[in-house]
C-alpha cells in the first residue's frame, strides 16, 4: 500500500492515475483472474479521470489560422460517401505551388480543417458572420451550418467520439472502462467504502497529523470483503429501480432540478 499525502507528494493528478491504472491495477487484475478475463474499469467524473491526450481531436485548444502554439493532433476523419483520413498538420512536402506551401509542416487552424470538410462559410445561416467563436454562453448547436467555427467542429463525429487518455490506454491493453453518470454518487459502491473508511477514522483517530497518518492504515482495512459485497448490491438495487418504469423516483421538484454542482443540497434542513 501507498499512501499518498497532498502537498508533501504533490497532487493526485491525470498521469499519476493514468500511472496507477496501468502499472498497477491491470497487473493486479492479470495475477487475480485466467488471461481470458477482461476487465470493466468504472470511475466517476472527476476531471483527473477525464484528462486528454496530448495529440487528442479538441476544437478547443485550436487557433483560427495554422500555426501558433496549438497542439500538433492526431488525425481526423472525414465521413463522406467513403471514409477519409485528414491530417491536422500541413505536409512537409507540399508543392511549392500550393497555397500553403508556407505553412508546410505546421498545424492547421480550425478554419483550414473547416474547408477541407466543405464546412466553412462567411456567414451563417442567419445572416451574421460566421467567427470563431461565439461570446460565452450564447453558442446555438441547433443553428444550421453551426453557429460558430469552435462549435461547429466541435460536433463533428471525429471530434465527438474522441475519448480521455485514460479509456484510451485501458482499451489498448484489451480492457473496457465506463464512467458513472454526474452528480449521482449513489450509483457509485465505493462511496459507500470510503463512508466506512472515514467513520472508523473519526471514531479512533486523536485529531491530530500524527494520529491520523497511525489510523488511515487501519481505516482502509477495516471494511470486510462481504460488506464491499453488499455496497455493491445495494447500489445494483438503485440502479434496478431507476430502470423499472413503474417507479417514479423522487418529487417534482427534484426531477425538473438540474444540478450543476456535485453533492449540491438547496434544502439546508438535510445536512
Amino acid at each position: 500500500m501507498v499512501l499518498y499525502e497532498y502537498g508533501t507528494n504533490g497532487y493526485w493528478t491525470g498521469e499519476k492515475m493514468l500511472d496507477h491504472i496501468v502499472r498497477i491495477a491491470i497487473l493486479i487484475f492479470r495475477y487475480a483472474f485466467p488471461p481470458n478475463f477482461r476487465a470493466l474499469f468504472a470511475f466517476d467524473n472527476a476531471s483527473n479521470h477525464r484528462v486528454m491526450a496530448d495529440n487528442a481531436l479538441i476544437a478547443s485548444k485550436m487557433n483560427r489560422g495554422p500555426g501558433g502554439k496549438q497542439p500538433f493532433m492526431r488525425d481526423g476523419h472525414i465521413k463522406e460517401k467513403n471514409y477519409r483520413i485528414q491530417p491536422m498538420v500541413f505536409s512537409p512536402d507540399l508543392d511549392p505551388e500550393d497555397p500553403n506551401y508556407r505553412h508546410r509542416g505546421k498545424q492547421k487552424g480550425i478554419e483550414q480543417v473547416l474547408k477541407e470538410r466543405d464546412l466553412f462559410r462567411t456567414r451563417r445561416v442567419d445572416g451574421f458572420a460566421f467567427k470563431l467563436e461565439c461570446k460565452s454562453g450564447t453558442c446555438d448547436p441547433t443553428l444550421e451550418g453551426g453557429c460558430c467555427m469552435r462549435m461547429l467542429l466541435s460536433i463533428q463525429n471525429d471530434f465527438l467520439a474522441q475519448t480521455g487518455r485514460l479509456e484510451e490506454e485501458i482499451k489498448a491493453r484489451g480492457h473496457f472502462s465506463s464512467f458513472y453518470p454526474k452528480f449521482h454518487c449513489e450509483l457509485n459502491f465505493i462511496e459507500r467504502y470510503w463512508c466506512s473508511v472515514k467513520h472508523y477514522a473519526r471514531n479512533n483517530c486523536k485529531y491530530d497529523l500524527r494520529g491520523l497518518r497511525e489510523t488511515i492504515p487501519h481505516a482502509l482495512d477495516s471494511v470486510s470483503t462481504a460488506s464491499i459485497h453488499r455496497y455493491y448490491m445495494h447500489c445494483m438495487h438503485i440502479l434496478d429501480a431507476y430502470r423499472d418504469p413503474t417507479l417514479r423516483y423522487g418529487s417534482q421538484e427534484f426531477t425538473e432540478r438540474v444540478y450543476k454542482g456535485h453533492r449540491a443540497v438547496v434544502d439546508k434542513t438535510k445536512y
